[in-house]
Formats: C-alpha cells, structure tokens, sequence
C-alpha cells in the first residue's frame, strides 16, 4: 500500500460508514412504512372508513351578493376547520353539466389528524402536532380556500344560467353517493326549484303545500331515496321581491321554507335545520 493510500484510507473508511449508515436508515424508513396508510393529495385516507359531508351549491342565477358571499365564506371556512378527522367534503354544484348525470364533485377534501394518535389510528405514519396544523393550513391555502372563494364569488364562472335542479340533485346525490347513518347534507340554494319538472314561484300551482305535490305523478319520479339517519342542513338564500314578477306563485319565505321542511321530514330527516343567509344592504 502506497503512503498516499495510507494518508486516504482513514477517510475513505468514514466515508463508507456514513455511507452504510445512510443506507441502512433508509433501509429502516422504508421499513416503517411499509404497510402504512398515506394520504392523497386533498389529504384523503381513501382505503379508510370516511365519515361523509356532501355540500350541494346551488348557482342558478341570480348570484349571491358580496353579503350572502361573506356569509357563506365563514360557513364553509367553519365547515372546513370542524372536519373530523378524515371526514370527507365533497362539494357538488347544479351546474349544466351535473343535470340528468351521476354527479361529480368540483372537489373535495378531508379533515386533517389533530395529533399523531389519531395516525396510529389507522396505521398512518406519525408526525408532531405542529407538523399537522401547518399541514392543514397549507391544504386550505393551496387548495380549499381558493376553491371555495371562486366558487361562492358573486363573479364566479360557476353559474348555471336556466335551471335550478335542486329536487333532481338531492335525489341524484342520495343515489350516488355513499351517505350513511351520521353523514352530512348541506343544501345551499334559495330553494326555488326550477326545471323541466316544475317550476316553483313561476309557474302556478307547481309548489302547493308538500302533502298535495306528494300525490302528484311528478314526485314518484322525483322522490329521493329515504334520507333517515342522515343530517341535513339548508342554508337558505333570501332573495327580494316574492309574490311578484319571477316569483309571483311563492309569496314569502316562510312558504318555501314549510315545503321543504315537509319534505325532507316525509323523506326520514329527523330533525332538518335551516338557516337564514340574509340579503343583506348591498342590493335594493
């Protein structure tokens, strides 16, 4: 062995230990995580148990205004913070494209693990509490939170200019998608239902009181699948101006409101809440 080599070998030999090391960590890493649960990009554990929430949108004209928008914006921004963890939010709109289809969430996301026992949980990698907070907040800035912002903007290109399908949709999404004993339905609309089936506030005597629009044909096709168990909340879009002009076959809130408070509670809603997004000062 040359007196260079003999000068070199020391380093060489540390260089290869950290080299082993290096490796065999990796080797340990990959060790751990084998078998674990991970999470997809909207922060989905998609092979696990999810509790659900389904939001239906509706974004018939006319738009919100800039309040009901701030209304609604401190909704969902609660709604996403109060996501338990792994609880699924998908958020369905009635736009042209969701009329007479299964219909397809514009997107959705989970609630985040608050602690590392709640990983362990589901055999899911650990992380720090710190870790997951941040984790949380990077998923509502980079994905959530501009998603939701355009689409309840009152300049959104969400819209859905004709039709507001809002007894066809719940049907469709009881239909569709895997609602369970405990799961959420959120209902955003004015609950003006307008489509080629009826036509409520438009059209004369399409909305009577609910006992008398069940016995009609049109209900039997458009009856949804029973909604027991489920928890149902609508978050009613007050709009001016009823008992005239485009609503002058509704004449109050408090009509619609009974309509489908009936139905929802025919349809084994147990106790359906409503709340009350008011017009506001900006218009009229």
């Amino acid at each position: 062995m040359n007196r260079r080599l003999r000068k070199q070998l020391p380093a060489l030999l540390g260089m290869g230990s950290v080299l082993i090391a290096c490796i065999v960590g990796l080797g340990y890493m990959g060790f751990q995580a084998y078998g674990k649960e991970t999470a997809d990009q909207y922060g989905c554990f998609e092979s696990v148990r999810q509790p659900q929430t389904v939001a239906l949108v509706d974004v018939s004209g006319p738009r919100f205004n800039e309040e009901q928008s701030r209304s609604l914006r401190r909704y969902f921004d609660k709604l996403y913070s109060n996501l338990g963890f792994n609880e699924k939010l998908s958020v369905i709109t009635t736009a042209e494209d969701q009329i007479g289809s299964v219909p397809t969430p514009r997107f959705h996301v989970c609630g985040q693990a608050a602690h590392a026992g709640e990983l362990e949980t589901i055999n899911a990698g650990t992380a720090t509490s710190g870790f997951l907070a941040r984790q949380k907040e990077r998923l509502y800035e980079k994905g959530f939170g501009p998603a939701i912002a355009e689409l309840l903007s009152p300049n959104s290109n969400s819209k859905q200019r004709y039709q507001s399908p809002i007894l066809e949709m719940i049907q469709s999404i009881r239909r569709f998608h895997p609602l369970h004993v405990g799961d959420r339905l959120i209902v955003v609309s004015d609950l003006i239902q307008n489509s080629d089936s009826v036509q409520f506030c438009r059209t004369k005597n399409d909305m009577p009181p609910f006992p008398v629009f069940a016995k009609r044909p049109v209900y039997k096709r458009l009856k949804p699948e029973s909604l027991e168990g489920i928890n149902v909340e609508v978050l009613m879009i007050q709009r001016q101006g009823y008992g005239r002009d485009a609503y002058s076959y509704c004449y109050s809130e408090e009509e619609l409101r009974k309509f489908w408070h009936d139905y929802l509670v025919t349809n084994g809603v147990s106790n359906p809440g409503f709340v009350r997004i008011r017009h506001g000062f900006i218009e009229g």
